[in-house]
């Protein structure tokens, strides 16, 4: 089991990964032509979009993985009417965005608010769901390879073209805004190989039944999707409501990229390990299969903290290293507590799966979107009284919550056959956090001992758990 969940992580992580540290490595090339303005535009656009792209699949996925799971041999069935009924209501939600988009642009980018509302809706309009049911597919079927083309192909075709636009045709924020809107439908291009090869094509004459009792499960999960655009990006919109000059959004935005870059990294852990935990749920009174999940999860915690004690630790000369402007290596030490929020994600697939295979999702607000809007609220309060740093820290204390909070759901209890420590986790996170956030100037031959000291535990730490309980 574990095997296959590293295997396939591995493939989807390499081929999203590869672009994706070239991008990073790019950004010497890129940040001498940027300023903190041009990074607040796009931080700006870019949550408003997120929080449209959230509500675009009207929650779906969690019909779709249900009916995968429960129906394996005519869920493509299912999945063909769910898919034509979203291709029919994206062309309406997709001119709504657009006309969103464009009374969110902030005003020092107002010249070219039109075309940029066109380019960042574009994949709504035409490429967002055919990418989500090709993506699934290939997910769920446990096939690798079109997903791991995809996302090289995407990924790849970004960080040229970003480098193109802005290194070489100077052209600011619109440079990211050209380079995602290209990729996406280079991107889009494998999707429909997918969908065309196992003939998941829409079936616009669906059945409304179908649809109704699809939409009675998929929406009370929105506000749980929805959550992830609450903690990893709403930030900018609420230092946007308050006044916050673009440049400081700008800073900040440039210290979240760091957290989203691990997030985007973990996505390849998550892609291969939710089927994996929707088998062994599946089993659901096998204590074996119970613990096999319970050891999968503590060999991904360990590893995601690993991963982000180690960067948060270097974080400074990543800084130093890669962005070559001094106004924006400012940021350093907000990326720290950014970044180890994230490891909240190994604690938090543990209970969502459990909780989404037995369809509480009913739940799941408890969790994400409670964590969301005590996110919203905190920034609300204490940005305007601390400043815009304090942003980096709600989102850290968010997402703990998210990550832990299900463990004291009565739902969840009442369906876990084992226990799970959850209180020594989070003991442990908050533990690294002030280690590495105090460790951050110590010199380097002390920040190489500490590494190779953290990564051998973690190693013999990872060797122990791996083994059956």
């Amino acid at each position: 089991m574990l095997r296959k969940l590293l295997s396939h992580a591995a493939i989807y992580g390499l081929s999203a990964q590869i672009p994706r540290l070239a991008g990073v490595l790019a950004l010497p090339l890129i940040t001498q032509h940027l300023t903190p303005e041009d990074y607040g535009v796009a931080g700006v656009v870019t949550a408003y979009y997120s929080a449209l792209v959230m509500l675009q699949s009207l929650g779906f996925t969690v019909v779709m993985e249900n009916s995968f799971a429960r129906h394996p041999r005519r869920f493509q069935w299912i999945w063909r009417q769910l898919y034509g009924f979203l291709t029919s209501w994206s062309l309406v939600y997709g001119l709504l965005c657009m006309g969103i988009i464009y009374l969110a642009v902030p005003a020092d980018a107002h010249e070219n608010r039109l075309l940029i509302s066109l380019l960042v809706c574009t994949p709504t309009l035409f490429f967002v769901v055919t990418d989500l049911f090709g993506g699934f597919y290939c997910l769920h079927t446990q096939r690798p390879v079109p997903i791991a083309v995809r996302s090289f192909l995407m990924g790849g075709t970004n960080v040229l073209l970003t480098i193109y636009f802005i290194a070489e045709l100077k052209l600011g924020y619109m440079g990211w805004f050209y380079a995602s809107t290209i990729s996406a439908a280079v991107g889009t291009v494998v999707s429909v190989y997918v969908v065309a090869t196992w003939k998941l094509w829409p079936i616009f004459n669906f059945k409304w039944y179908r649809i109704r009792q699809s939409l009675r499960v998929s929406l009370p999960a929105v506000p749980h999707g929805f959550s992830f655009f609450m903690l990893d990006t709403s930030d900018r919109l609420v230092l946007d409501v308050l006044g916050i000059p673009v440049g400081r959004i700008g800073l900040y935005n440039v210290a979240s990229n760091f957290g989203m870059y691990f997030s985007s990294a973990s996505l390849a852990v998550v892609q291969a390990a939710s089927p994996l935990y929707m088998k062994l749920y599946a089993q659901t009174k096998s204590m074996e299969a119970a613990l096999q999940a319970r050891r999968m999860t503590f060999v991904l915690q360990i590893l995601f903290f690993a991963g982000t004690f180690v960067a948060s630790l270097w974080m400074k000369e990543i800084f130093d290293l890669l962005i070559r402007n001094k106004e924006l290596q400012q940021a350093y030490p907000l990326a720290i507590i950014i970044l180890m929020g994230y490891n909240f994600r190994p604690m938090f697939m543990a209970v969502t799966n459990l909780l989404t295979f037995h369809e509480k999702t009913n739940q799941l607000w408890r969790i994400s979107t409670v964590a969301g809007i005590g996110n919203i609220l905190l920034n609300l309060i204490l940005i305007p009284l601390y400043g815009f740093q304090m942003a980096a820290y709600t989102t850290f204390a968010a997402l703990i919550y998210m990550g832990y909070a299900g463990f004291l759901l009565r739902s969840y209890q009442e369906l876990t056959l084992v226990r799970y420590y959850a209180i020594w986790w989070l003991l442990a996170t908050v533990t690294l956090l002030v280690v590495a956030y105090q460790l951050r100037e110590v010199s380097v031959w002390q920040k190489t001992l500490i590494s190779l000291v953290s990564l051998s535990a973690g190693i013999a730490a990872f060797w122990k758990n791996r083994k059956p309980a």
